[in-house]
């Protein structure tokens, strides 16, 4: 939580890049407009009423901006997320501006201009907030700008592994500074991401001897009635405290809530992929695969070539996995081991410098390369571009014995990448951190997600072995 001089610096530097922004995005549209010679001026027009009309139109952008969450400095400046709510507040802005122009009734402001400033704005705010974000990115590694100071409440495998993720993402603007000790065995803290810094009941005097500004409380074990104690203390220092749920909790957070005559009832959330969300996922697969089929043919034959030349059998590898409502299929791919495999192992998964493993396929792997063939699983309907990776019957009936909820997993098409994968979650990860992620994008699905996740693939390197 930045403060003081340091969030007020961000803040306006956030609105003047933005205002400039809209500017340069508003008199783009009125020279498109006017003086371009794409569309023919038709009808006089008065250029000062346009200008007149610029100081408000600014105004009503940041309002709608503000609006849309996009001045929180947690937050990066630039991402998919962000350029949906860009979008957004484009068309609720000029929504604005359209409804204020006709109570004003003073001048007949050119309607195609407003169509032109949602596009020209659009484009304007989205390449300033790369570039901002690219600079935040820049000052944030160098230590040029403060960061918020962050202590963890527990000691465990779950604050480690907070820890470890706050380390990662240094962009948001935190600082992990140390462990708080809350009655677990502080031996789960050997090797741990940062120092013990003291004990549960001395919470106050390490927020003072620290500087600490925010505690995230990750202990799943502490009685309510001593973290609501441990809250109003670290209240008291003006210290912001947030909370990771509980297993309950956490289940709770993805739970759906009815009602029958007054009487709540609690389900398992389902998935927005649903009803006209399936029919709309599936033209993107079949329009995006088709495009990619035909334009990647060439390196296809290529890799097909080298596939066939590099070791002795077949260019694609067909292996049965099971997808959506538990069917199985045949999925595709460029053979990337030597023939036979698992004939003396079995079926197992791939590891680092698996010997089974060709020159040529470690580089198809390494690259994704050996996936391609799967677009036609993806027009033929088996699988979706985005979804969680299908696995062999082998595993499925193993692991849906073991693993809570691993079943719901099937409850989408598998994809050829996913929410897991792009996160480094694949090869020899665990799968309950793996199943974790599928269901979060099965509960959150939008097809914004899936542009990310399409986005992230390009990308994602990590234990692609």
């Amino acid at each position: 939580m930045l403060k003081g001089r340091s969030r007020i610096g961000l803040l306006l530097l956030f609105a003047i890049a933005d205002a400039t922004a809209v500017v340069t995005g508003l008199c783009a549209a009125y020279l498109l407009r006017f003086h371009s010679g794409l569309v023919p001026v038709t009808k006089g027009y008065s250029s000062l009423e346009y200008l007149r009309m610029l100081p408000l139109a600014v105004v009503v952008w940041l309002f709608w901006l503000n609006q849309r969450g996009l001045y929180e400095f947690r937050e990066r400046a630039f991402n998919l997320q962000i350029l949906k709510k860009l979008f957004q507040a484009n068309v609720l802005a000029i929504m604005t501006i359209i409804t204020l122009h006709f109570f004003q009734r003073t001048l007949e402001f050119s309607r195609l201009i407003y169509g032109m400033s949602v596009v020209t704005c659009f484009g304007t705010l989205a390449s300033e907030r790369f570039l901002l974000d690219r600079a935040l990115a820049w000052a944030r590694r160098r230590g040029k700008l403060p960061a918020t100071r962050v202590a963890i409440l527990g000691v465990g495998p779950l604050a480690q592994h907070l820890a470890e993720r706050i380390e990662r993402h240094t962009l948001l603007g935190m600082k992990f500074v140390g462990f708080i000790g809350g009655g677990e065995n502080d031996e789960h803290a050997l090797g741990s991401a940062g120092p013990i810094l003291g004990a549960f009941d001395q919470v106050r005097e390490i927020i003072r001897d620290h500087d600490v500004e925010e505690i995230i409380a990750a202990h799943p074990n502490l009685p309510p009635e001593e973290l609501l104690d441990f809250i109003f203390e670290c209240e008291k220092e003006l210290v912001r405290i947030r909370v990771v749920p509980g297993l309950l909790e956490s289940y709770l957070v993805e739970m759906s809530i009815e009602q029958i005559d007054g009487i709540p009832l609690f389900g398992l959330k389902e998935t927005p992929l649903r009803g006209w969300n399936v029919v709309f996922k599936r033209v993107f697969d079949i329009v995006v695969s088709a495009t990619v089929l035909v334009l990647a043919s060439p390196l296809m034959a290529l890799i097909a070539l080298a596939v066939k030349l590099s070791s002795p059998g077949p260019v694609f590898y067909r292996q049965t996995r099971v997808g959506l409502d538990g069917r199985k299929f045949k999925i595709l791919k460029f053979r990337s081991m030597i023939a036979n495999a698992e004939e003396q192992t079995g079926p197992v998964w791939a590891t680092p410098d698996d010997p089974r493993v060709t020159r040529v396929g470690r580089f198809l792997r390494r690259w994704n390369l050996d996936e391609l063939p799967q677009f036609w699983n993806v027009l033929r309907g088996d699988m979706s571009l985005v979804g969680p990776r299908p696995e062999r019957p082998h595993f499925v009936k193993r692991f849906r014995e073991n693993i809570p909820r691993y079943m719901a997993r099937h409850r989408v098409k598998c994809g050829i990448t996913g929410w897991a994968q792009v996160n480094g979650l694949r090869g020899q990860t665990p799968i309950e951190e793996r199943i974790a992620y599928d269901l979060y994008y099965i509960e959150h699905w939008s097809f914004w997600l899936d542009l990310k996740i399409l986005f992230l693939t390009l990308f994602a390197r990590k234990n692609a072995y």
